[in-house]
């Protein structure tokens, strides 16, 4: 197994294809949130004290968006409002579980 290319000593789980990094979890956290926060502030896409809405759907996307927005919003003090957005149809049965998953990731994430 290769090593970290981030030189932290520890084996890579992954390599990227973006960039051919073989990264171990944390560096590969690390580094997906450090991109992340370089297109926010270089595109300046939010001012201090916004309200964000962070469409919802209750899948893994959206979940992994709201977490990452909610933790870079605490780390480099964007200031931001989070709150999730998520449409009920009105369809019973239709999206029940998905939007019971986006109830209990605002209660987690304290977002709404």
């Amino acid at each position: 197994m290769p090593t970290c290319s981030a030189k932290c000593g520890k084996n890579a789980i992954l390599k990227r294809p973006k960039t051919g990094d073989a990264l171990c979890k944390e560096c590969f956290f690390e580094a997906f949130e450090n991109e992340i926060h370089f297109t926010i502030t270089r595109a300046k896409l939010f001012r201090p004290n916004a309200t964000v809405a962070v469409a919802a759907s209750g899948g893994k996307d959206s979940t992994v968006l709201a977490y990452v927005m909610k933790l870079l919003n605490e780390k480099y003090d964007y200031r931001l409002k989070l709150v999730l957005l998520s449409i009920d149809e009105g369809i019973t049965g239709y999206r029940d579980d998905s939007l019971n998953t986006v109830k209990q990731n605002g209660t987690i994430m304290r977002c709404l």
